[in-house]
């Protein structure tokens, strides 16, 4: 890749000096860290974590940056799209910044629809990088004319499976994600349970990785006293150490039915490591999961919920190494340095 010297900023969360490990401060951090590898540009970063930790620091960092640049990618949720766009689409229009904005999440056709201005603010940035195809005709159908598809990527060691793998009981299933109720994570436990109560044994087993949601973590401890042996949670783990952790597990839960949803990061570490991925037909979870190739798409007119989802997966044992071959071939899509390189060029040839 040719690298040319350059200032620029980033604009998202970078945590602080936290470990936080949901995926918006995730894909900022990747952002930063495979831009740093690929050039020997100047990245000024502007931390959002700052917003309600000291907000003068952010606002004093903010205002530097758009006016030692010209290019800015930024990275937002709902709350620092309402305060920063009206300031970045002012520096656009009238200074001739150039805005890069790498869309968090699958729901900002609904937040245009809620805040019409927001239309305005977009159309005034050089580019919209979405997740997924699904989001960039739901912005092109509201007139956002500027969108370009940019699926989640990570720069993970993909696991090495050379030989087939002979499974047996308990079957081992996992979670990786926020832990929150809309993350479809009581479906999981009630369905694993629902299966080894049935069967009068420990069939299948979960583990759930990731970080609890603030507001869900009294209700998590309950549920938590409620289950049994085979439900376990695992804490955190980094996301770069993604694969290592979930490698050995027969397959990935994602039962999701958050509102937020755009293009899981879960789903690129699961196919990283060699798992098939059960999950909702749910926002844009099709447009990565081809069902009964890399993974269980439900409901469909054959498997109606979780429980049926990972039933099929039990009885269709002799499926599942071809099920994971398939994940790591998926996997290779999602590598960095093709989208770091039309990123790169996009920004240089502005």
């Amino acid at each position: 890749m040719e690298r040319k010297s350059r200032k620029i900023g980033i604009i998202g969360h970078f945590g602080g000096k936290e470990n936080i490990l949901d995926g918006q401060t995730i894909k900022t951090k990747i952002l930063h860290e495979e831009l740093s590898k690929a050039t020997d540009w100047k990245i000024i970063k502007v931390d959002t974590y700052y917003k309600k930790k000291n907000p003068i620091k952010l606002l004093i960092d903010t205002f530097k940056c758009l006016f030692s640049t010209k290019d800015i990618i930024v990275l937002l949720s709902g709350n620092g799209m309402k305060f920063y766009f009206p300031i970045l689409s002012f520096f656009a229009q009238k200074f001739h910044t150039n805005i890069y904005h790498d869309v968090i999440g699958g729901n900002l056709d609904l937040y245009v629809s809620k805040y019409p201005k927001f239309k305005k603010y977009l159309n005034s940035f050089q580019i919209n990088w979405v997740e997924t195809a699904g989001m960039k005709d739901k912005l092109e159908n509201q007139a956002i004319k500027n969108c370009e598809v940019m699926p989640n990527f990570k720069r993970l060691s993909i696991a090495d499976r050379e030989e087939e793998i002979e499974f047996s009981e308990p079957y081992r299933f996992c979670i990786f994600s926020r832990v929150m109720k809309e993350k479809g994570i009581e479906d999981a436990i009630d369905a694993i349970q629902s299966i080894n109560e049935d069967a009068g044994r420990v069939i299948c087993s979960l583990d759930i990785y990731g970080r609890i949601d603030d507001g869900y973590a009294e209700r998590f401890e309950e549920v938590l006293k409620n289950v049994t042996e085979a439900i376990q949670y695992k804490g955190m783990v980094p996301y770069d150490k993604s694969v290592e952790a979930i490698k050995d597990y027969y397959a990935l839960l994602f039962p999701t039915y958050w509102d937020g949803e755009g293009f899981p990061g879960t789903i690129v570490d699961a196919f990283s490591a060699g798992l098939p991925v059960v999950a909702t037909d749910w926002n844009c979870n099709a447009e990565i999961i081809v069902n009964k190739e890399n993974g269980i798409l439900y409901p469909n007119e054959e498997i109606r919920n979780l429980t049926e989802a990972i039933k099929w997966m039990l009885n269709n044992k002799d499926s599942i190494n071809e099920l994971k071959s398939n994940c790591l071939i998926s996997a290779k899509k999602y590598q960095p340095d093709e989208y770091i390189k039309k990123i790169v060029n996009v920004i240089t040839e502005s």
